[in-house]
């Protein structure tokens, strides 16, 4: 009795503190409203924002809704033309496929181009021509746990290397029979293209195993032939490249079943018998395709766009102190239209992040004249296809990014389980929370800036899900948001989500999806976190920066 009694003495205080630091924020809690992010994310989740792919008339209107929120909340424009937009030049380079073809020659005989579809996964040039021989190495694969290796006895650099996807297979095509877990899905190219790329082939073709039963890409991902039939970067920071590639000369290029046949043709075996051969037995089957070369031309087309990101600014009142800004992050770009007509809306992903930016904007105006450091609020575009607002922002900082104290990033923040949140999506483990939990990516580079979330996160009773939290991860969710460009500039981050669920990146991820009791929620986590670094006498340390991991 008498320890429980001691314990609840000592509680006193620190009730005391959290009690007074939410009423001297009282005012600006008081501007988070859950009808206001009702009405902004009905707006942008609507079917007229087109799913606000970036580069599309859809964004345009995005970010015009934003500027004038930021004009009503009475932000301040640091732009250079002071209109709240900072803009980028968004290049698209898609490939002409009337103008590009693949001919195999045998003997020295010209080929019939083949105008077939084909997919290069990282063009570099408005042109590219190819040509060489051909090696055939099954499905490209080295696993020395299988003690496995399609590239012993060939000699590959210098040449055009033609493999299958995925990794040897059952009879019914469903089981792979090694048991390295790399090689056992649909996308195993990921895995594969370190190690083809220190082989040195000049290009890679990837042909749809037989087993798989499609010919083409476009019919076992439309999504993926989407993406891969075009490049987008940004043109101030340089010819670009698909930031999920690794930097590398070999081309990488998805091609028809009926191309890697007419390549096999001297070899005379069929890519069913090739297949069936190695999975047989599980030996390599590889060799030179003699008296065979292949020519490759892609033609792209190229137009270039400008795209925003929306910047408003709230200026602290310390002279000194408001040099030093903390910057709140949101993507407002989704995947926009589907080919059939559907639209991702992208309520959760990420209108519920860009909503709760427009609220938190209001509050911090509202407690500007407590705040001693400036407050951004930063809306990103395209992030959906590289981070590329964020990384534009990092590159043409509108404050000095030594003057950043953190960032805070919002990027699916609305949602909690419910009985369909099961299983995995996309090839990830559902991870969707609870009403009382926020996953949270960051806080390593600061022990300063992850002790003001403990403290505020217990003070307004949120659990923090940190499983997801290790760069390590196989997820990579650390490096798949907009918070990412500051961490590696050593600015500490804080990313909140409320976790992957059923919805992401599908077309069913509306207004129904979201549970907005929880996105006021983790808005007003968010807005406290800030608060506090706003007002606190000295600036967090950064004693873990990125830069030395």
């Amino acid at each position: 009795m008498k320890k429980s009694i001691l314990r609840y003495f000592l509680m006193i205080p620190i009730c005391l503190v959290l009690t007074q630091q939410v009423m001297a924020q009282k005012a600006g809690l008081k501007k988070i409203s859950r009808p206001d992010l009702e009405t902004h994310l009905t707006v942008l989740a609507a079917d007229d924002m087109e799913g606000r792919a970036t580069g599309e008339a859809g964004l345009d209107r995005a970010a015009e809704y934003l500027r004038t929120e930021a004009e009503k909340a009475g932000l301040m424009a640091i732009d250079k033309d002071g209109d709240y937009f900072q803009n980028y030049t968004l290049v698209n380079k898609s490939m002409n496929k009337e103008k590009s073809f693949i001919s195999v020659s045998q003997n020295n005989e010209p080929g019939t181009p083949m105008t077939l579809p084909f997919y290069v996964m990282n063009p570099d040039t408005s042109v590219m021509n190819l040509s060489g021989d051909i090696v055939f190495a099954g499905y490209g694969i080295h696993s020395e746990d299988d003690d496995y290796d399609d590239f012993e006895g060939v000699d590959l650099e210098g040449k055009i290397l033609l493999i299958m996807n995925r990794g040897p297979l059952s009879e019914d095509g469903k089981e792979n029979l090694l048991s390295n877990r790399n090689w056992r899905n649909s996308v195993s190219y990921r895995n594969k293209i370190p190690t083809l790329a220190r082989k040195k082939p000049k290009a890679v073709l990837i042909v749809l195993n037989p087993k798989l039963g499609y010919h083409s890409l476009e019919y076992l991902s439309p999504r993926l032939a989407r993406y891969w039939s075009s490049s987008r970067y940004v043109k101030e920071l340089g010819m670009g490249r698909n930031y999920s590639m690794p930097d590398m000369e070999t081309k990488i290029i998805f091609i028809h079943r009926e191309v890697a046949e007419e390549i096999l043709k001297p070899s005379g075996k069929t890519l069913s018998e090739l297949q069936l051969s190695i999975d047989s037995d599980l030996k390599p089957n590889s060799f030179e395709i003699p008296d065979t070369k292949i020519s490759i031309q892609a033609n792209y087309e190229i137009i270039e766009k400008q795209v925003p990101n929306v910047v408003g600014f709230i200026e602290g009142s310390d002279p000194e102190l408001k040099k030093e800004v903390i910057i709140y992050s949101a993507h407002f770009d989704h995947l926009g239209i589907r080919n059939d007509g559907e639209i991702y809306n992208g309520a959760d992903d990420n209108a519920s992040g860009t909503a709760a930016l427009i609220e938190l904007a209001d509050a911090f105006k509202t407690e500007q004249d407590k705040l001693k450091r400036s407050v951004m609020i930063l809306w990103v575009s395209g992030e959906e296809i590289g981070l590329y607002g964020s990384k534009f922002y990092s590159e043409y900082p509108l404050m000095p990014l030594e003057n950043t104290v953190a960032n805070i990033n919002l990027d699916m923040i609305g949602t909690v389980r419910t009985e369909r949140d099961k299983g995995m999506i996309h090839g990830e483990r559902i991870s969707v929370a609870g009403m009382d939990t926020i996953g949270l990516i960051g806080g390593h580079q600061s022990s300063d800036l992850m002790e003001v979330h403990q403290e505020i996160s217990e003070s307004v009773h949120l659990f923090t899900d940190t499983s997801l939290n290790d760069p390590n991860h196989p997820y990579r969710y650390y490096y798949r948001s907009d918070h990412f460009n500051f961490a590696k500039n050593d600015i500490p981050v804080l990313f909140y989500s409320t976790g992957i669920h059923v919805d992401y990146h599908k077309v069913t991820d509306n207004y129904e999806r979201i549970d907005f009791k929880k996105l006021k929620k983790v808005t007003e986590l968010a807005f406290l976190v800030g608060y506090k670094l706003a007002t606190m006498p000295e600036r967090i340390k950064v004693d873990n920066p990125f830069s030395e991991w």
